[in-house]
């Protein structure tokens, strides 16, 4: 990756950073959708550079800033950014593409963690394919339903209109030399640069 693009959120007392960064993301996430291949994958990863994450206190952080990735400024342009964030100019600065730094020591993965959280879903879900009732699904899943205490963005599908958490890990990774990511820019096998 060989330009990036930073954005940095300006919360207020009325607004805070958590509300302002669901607000983004879901923009950033139809943009990126418009942009994405037959696979539905796009080629700009996302990186949180305050990222961090306490796994023995179960505390997690996102940050305000973000940082978008391509290898060519073309792709960084092409998202138009001003366009998916002009309701929100007056909460978000996004800064002029600018060139990787040459002396990168490191890279993240930057992955989204999807969790079984309902087991009532996981069962009704089960219940469709027809094998079984739906007590006998329920007393199946109920020892499956799994949490994380990971950092994450609270987001409204726009297709059923509901809501649910994106949980975001981050793991240390070495250069890859892959550049693929979902719509949200999130990737279990691209890396980011981190600076």
């Amino acid at each position: 990756m060989k330009y990036y693009l930073e954005l940095k959120l300006l919360p207020d007392d009325d607004i805070s950073a958590h509300f302002l960064l669901a607000k983004v993301y879901t923009q950033l996430h139809i943009a990126f959708a418009e942009i994405k291949n037959a696979e539905h994958k796009i080629n700009i990863g996302v990186s949180f550079p305050q990222y961090r994450f306490n796994q023995e206190k179960g505390v997690g952080f996102l940050g305000e800033k973000l940082r978008l990735f391509a290898q060519n400024e073309a792709d960084l342009k092409k998202l138009d950014l001003k366009k998916w964030l002009d309701r929100l100019i007056d909460y978000v600065h996004i800064k002029s593409i600018q060139e990787v730094p040459e002396n990168i020591k490191s890279y993240a993965t930057y992955k989204r963690k999807q969790v079984k959280t309902n087991a009532e879903r996981l069962a009704r879900h089960r219940v469709k394919r027809g094998d079984i009732g739906f007590d006998e699904a329920l007393a199946r899943y109920s020892n499956v339903v799994t949490t994380t205490d990971l950092p994450f963005i609270q987001m409204k599908s726009l297709t059923s209109d509901q809501m649910f958490k994106l949980f975001i890990e981050k793991k240390n990774a070495e250069q890859s030399e892959s550049r693929v990511f979902s719509t949200y820019g999130l990737s279990s096998e691209s890396s980011v640069p981190e600076f």
